[in-house]
């Protein structure tokens, strides 16, 4: 980034860099228990002095040990050029306080508790490292001053999934991450938190396994996923008391539950009012989770693989990267009601590349976009795909949809699998003729999705004019060892993902060009 940065011309240089966190990851391994993570060599950067141990990896409890990871993070010296080089914009995302945290709330080893003070100590921590111009209870950006709040046992939620104890509150509203950046006529960049005051997740609830199968590692039932999220509201507020999922009937456990948020109520009620009122060009949803559905078909497959226990779709998710269906419809709606145009979303989380369109649903429903999305690949932090590669059995029934082994490597077919289905998956495991496997598309599947990689690291570069929104893609190799090159390295690919501006009424459409490099698997 920085190389071509100094080399284009004052014009085309970067105006500041959107960092949507995850700009640390607050649960370490040290060496001696780990000392590789997926190809990478674990090193002796940060040890948490007052830190807590679950299964072979640590967690920080104070304010001094986020302060000591952000330490370790910054001690990278192509970090400290680029924060001395650019401007950043940044947000939190899950990491900056706990992986599967949300509001105050931790959970690990299948337990949730409330961590408020851990809550305060993250916040504090990032307001020490990110220079941010964000909103705290007290004036000024010198001194964080947070409140003295206790670990107390959150009993009551409100209507939206909203812990109401006191001290959870306090520390939700210790920090405001929540903001607006206009930049110039044609760019209003809303920035959410997605963490802070999210409903729990209800694919994260043991009963949600009922609508897995071990035969279908990643697969979610996409039918009971969308009864499971719209809570009380499913079914227009009849919910059914029981979810068919192959020969079981599972009782619908959130049935009495609020619809999934991961707004929150009043963030949710300034988001739409901020993008009515936005006289921007392009109103950009910065965004730290992705908003493009990932499923399958498995419901496809052929006679003689594994039966889909599922009446259709799969979906993936649950935990961390769950979709809150039934929020995203009330947004899209809001978007197509008010005719706002020029709505695109960037966001980050799931460590790899993707292009799309945002539509409140997808087929056989009304497939109907409102906006453009994108998602970036994460800068060094492994994906699904280096995962994959680890442990994915090689004798698994399913291999095909997740690896193709072709001359000795283990190439992305999952990209497939969310782009073309399961035909396209098998063909290509087959054959190795990429443009046979495509023909067996299902078009059906994934409207929505121009372009994915899920094993893609880099960065992605947008550009905003009167007309036009382009999303550059900057894909590096897999970055085992820093680079020793001033420019960086190489690349394995640089896409170009555009659209222009379209009137109310109109459909956003997508086109896309290679720069460089071969993307075959992912368009």
């Amino acid at each position: 980034m920085i190389f071509e940065d100094m080399k284009a011309a004052p014009e085309d240089r970067l105006g500041f860099v959107l960092h949507l966190g995850d700009f640390i990851y607050e649960l370490v391994w040290y060496p001696e228990e780990r000392p590789d993570y997926y190809d990478r060599k674990v090193r002796e950067l940060v040890r948490y002095a007052s830190g807590e141990k679950h299964e072979n990896f640590h967690i920080p409890t104070t304010v001094d040990d986020y302060r000591a990871v952000y330490r370790a993070y910054l001690h990278d010296p192509d970090l400290q050029d680029a924060r001395a080089h650019f401007p950043f914009v940044a947000i939190w995302d899950n990491h900056e306080f706990s992986w599967l945290g949300w509001q105050s709330l931790q959970v690990f080893d299948g337990k949730t508790s409330p961590q408020q003070r851990r809550k305060v100590a993250a916040n504090q921590a990032w307001f020490e490292y990110q220079p941010a111009r964000i909103r705290k209870p007290n004036a000024g950006l010198e001194h964080f001053d947070g409140p003295k709040v206790e670990d107390v046992a959150i009993e009551k939620f409100d209507e939206h999934g909203l812990g109401i104890e006191r001290n959870n509150l306090a520390a939700l509203n210790s920090l405001t991450g929540y903001r607006a950046l206009r930049w110039g006529r044609h760019v209003e960049l809303i920035i959410t938190d997605q963490r802070s005051y999210r409903s729990e997740d209800p694919l994260g609830h043991d009963e949600a396994d009922a609508f897995t199968s071990k035969d279908f590692p990643q697969f979610v039932d996409e039918p009971a996923q969308r009864i499971v999220d719209a809570g009380r509201s499913a079914n227009d507020g009849k919910p059914p008391a029981t979810i068919r999922f192959g020969d079981a009937d599972v009782p619908n456990f959130a049935k009495d539950s609020p619809a999934q948020t991961i707004l929150g109520a009043q963030q949710k009620a300034w988001f739409l009012e901020r993008l009515k009122a936005s006289r921007a060009t392009w109103k950009i949803w910065g965004n730290t989770t992705g908003t493009l559905d990932m499923r399958a078909d498995p419901q496809n497959l052929p006679a003689d693989a594994p039966r889909w226990p599922g009446s259709g779709y799969a979906g993936f998710g649950g935990g961390d990267h769950g979709s809150a269906y039934v929020e995203r419809g009330e947004i899209y709606d809001f978007v197509a009601r008010h005719d706002i145009t020029g709505f695109a979303t960037i966001a980050g989380d799931r460590h790899s590349f993707w292009a799309g369109l945002s539509a409140k649903d997808l087929p056989p429903r009304q497939f109907t976009p409102v906006g453009v999305a994108f998602i970036t690949g994460s800068l060094s932090a492994p994906g699904i795909v280096e995962s994959l590669e680890h442990k994915f059995p090689k004798q698994h029934p399913l291999r095909a949809l997740f690896l193709a082994d072709h001359g000795g490597k283990q190439e992305p077919a999952i990209n497939l699998l969310l782009h073309h289905g399961v035909r396209t998956c098998f063909e290509y495991a087959k054959s190795g003729d990429i443009a046979k496997a495509k023909a067996l598309s299902n078009r059906q599947l994934s409207p929505h999705v121009d372009f994915v990689d899920m094993g893609g690291h880099g960065y992605s570069v947008v550009r905003a004019s009167a007309d036009r929104f382009d999303v550059e893609f900057v894909c590096i190799p897999r970055p085992i060892e820093r680079s020793t090159t001033d420019d960086g390295g190489p690349l394995r690919y640089r896409v170009v993902h555009s659209t222009t501006l379209w009137k109310p009424g109109e459909l956003p459409k997508l086109e896309s060009k290679v720069i460089e490099g071969n993307v075959d698997l992912m368009t």
